[in-house]
């Protein structure tokens, strides 16, 4: 899609505001920006203490990370306010890949194959995400950035925040959010040189290689203690660095006389000038450059220097709702779950919307017919009490008429107040999510159709009828089906292989 120009762009979008959420083990970094004009500015920001398990996936927990974010005051709009995140789950999957075929069906296989290998994702309810990268240097194989997580908790806390009236537009893997925040003044000028990222994140390290500008190479590390933290620990983070070095000088036979290397650290991002400093220590290397990374190295206006101490990865994540990334490497795991219920709600509103103007122009018809009688009324009045040629007869009959079209508005209002009050809403995003869930493996749901308020026709592809009587089985005993009946099977003219079309009927939970 071609990107619009920038005049356009501030023509479009002035002025916008966004939230930017790093959730970390224990505490949970919040950061406002705002967009005028082209320049972003940071508004506020915020680091609120919370339960040192907020960071798993219970329910309880992902509850008092909305109830940090409502703390910290940065989110108390009246209307909506769209807000990005960061959150660390376990499981969690970010990896680069090498594609053997460019053609999109072949890479999605491949991709899913290699997410299939990764033994700690559960088999079922995943979200993934992928973005193509620019090779480096002058290879033509295909590269791809992929990220995978539960499905699960990342809808649970959204929902969580939309209670507050906060919604959740994108959940990105941390370190994504970090190249984004300090490409422009940090990656982009280092056109012929490598640069490296490290950030250091509760008990994870991840760390990356530009060459060229080019997302080259990405490592995550997981460790038994909290590495961002301390400087306890800095012989792990040298370890690591040294190890990547050695590679590109081995492997790739760098010819790079220095390496810039950025540190960055989170919750607590004062750290990093520490664990800097420690580092030149124990990298006993002369073409080394450490520097860590703070408000001076990210593309955002702060005009107080209270506000110099944020989250760099909360301004990263932020920055992506503000049309900010340079950097072209998006990873969105917002579960699918979340479109399909915000797609039915804005449908509702839509719905809404029409049923009000109906009724505002029927409402406006009856005062018009009021009038219209009134005003005949006083009429036939003034000529009963005056001379006149005029005859009586056609008056009254143009009364009439008023009056029997008052009766017929009258009539389709009580229709109207019928329909309303005994129809039947379901949340047809909940049906059909639930409805694909159950659905086994050997079956291919293509339609679905709802007849009326109560009945839904499903209709696809299955290999065999064993499969069509397993689903048949698996919808009577949904909660939100009542019955389920076979209405139509026949063999599949279009793919063969015995392949059998079928067409249920299932009556839905009053």
């Amino acid at each position: 899609m071609k990107k619009p120009s920038h005049k356009k762009a501030i023509g479009l979008n002035q002025y916008k505001k966004a939230i930017g959420i790093d959730v970390c083990n224990g505490f949970v970094n919040v950061v406002s920006l705002e967009r005028n004009f082209g320049k972003v500015s940071i508004v506020g920001h915020s680091r609120i203490a919370i339960k040192e398990s907020a960071g798993g996936n219970g329910v309880e927990n992902l509850k008092s990370i909305a109830s940090a974010v409502k703390k910290s005051g940065l989110a108390s709009y009246i209307r909506h306010s769209d807000a990005g995140m960061c959150l660390s789950l376990s499981p969690e999957l970010l990896q680069i890949l090498n594609l053997p075929d460019s053609s999109p069906d072949s890479a999605m296989r491949f991709i899913h194959d290699e997410i299939k290998q990764y033994a700690v994702l559960p088999l079922k309810n995943i979200k993934m995400d992928y973005c193509a990268l620019r090779a480096a240097g002058s290879s033509e194989q295909k590269r791809v950035l992929v990220g995978a997580s539960p499905a699960e908790p990342l809808g649970t806390i959204t929902k969580e925040f939309e209670k507050d009236y906060l919604d959740v537009r994108l959940i990105e893997p941390a370190v994504v959010a970090l190249i984004r925040a300090c490409y422009n003044k940090v990656i982009k000028p280092a056109r012929q040189s490598n640069v490296m990222l490290v950030l250091l994140r509760d008990d994870n390290m991840s760390l990356c290689v530009f060459s060229s500008q080019k997302f080259d190479f990405l490592r995550t590390k997981k460790f038994d203690f909290d590495i961002s933290n301390s400087t306890d620990h800095v012989g792990a983070i040298a370890e690591q660095i040294d190890s990547v070095i050695q590679f590109y000088e081995l492997e790739r036979v760098s010819d790079q006389k220095n390496w810039p290397i950025f540190i960055a650290c989170s919750p607590d991002s004062s750290k990093a000038k520490e664990i800097a400093q420690q580092l030149k220590g124990h990298l006993h290397r002369q073409n080394i450059e450490i520097s860590a990374i703070d408000a001076s190295h990210i593309d955002i206006i702060v005009e107080d220097e209270t506000n110099s101490d944020f989250s760099p990865v909360a301004a990263g994540v932020a920055m992506k709702l503000l049309d900010v990334n340079d950097s072209g490497i998006n990873i969105n795991l917002l579960p699918d779950e979340i479109y399909e219920i915000r797609k039915s709600r804005n449908q509702m509103f839509v719905m809404a919307n029409i049923a009000a103007v109906i009724l505002l122009l029927v409402l406006m018809y009856i005062t018009f017919l009021l009038d219209k009688s009134t005003s005949i009324t006083r009429k036939i009045n003034r000529e009963k009490q005056s001379i006149s040629n005029i005859d009586m007869s056609q008056l009254l009959l143009a009364r009439a008429d008023v009056n029997d079209k008052t009766q017929q508005v009258v009539g389709d209002i009580d229709a109207l107040k019928t329909i309303f009050k005994k129809e039947t809403w379901h949340n047809w995003a909940s049906v059909m999510a639930q409805l694909c869930t159950i659905a086994p493996p050997t079956i291919q749901i293509q339609n679905l159709q709802a007849r009326d308020s109560l009945t839904v026709q499903i209709e696809g592809m299955a290999i065999n009828y064993n499969s069509i009587n397993d689903f048949i089985n698996r919808l009577t005993a949904c909660k939100i089906v009542s019955s389920a009946q076979l209405a139509d099977t026949k063999q599949n003219t279009q793919y063969g292989n015995g392949l059998i079309d079928y067409s249920i009927v299932c009556s839905l939970a009053k």
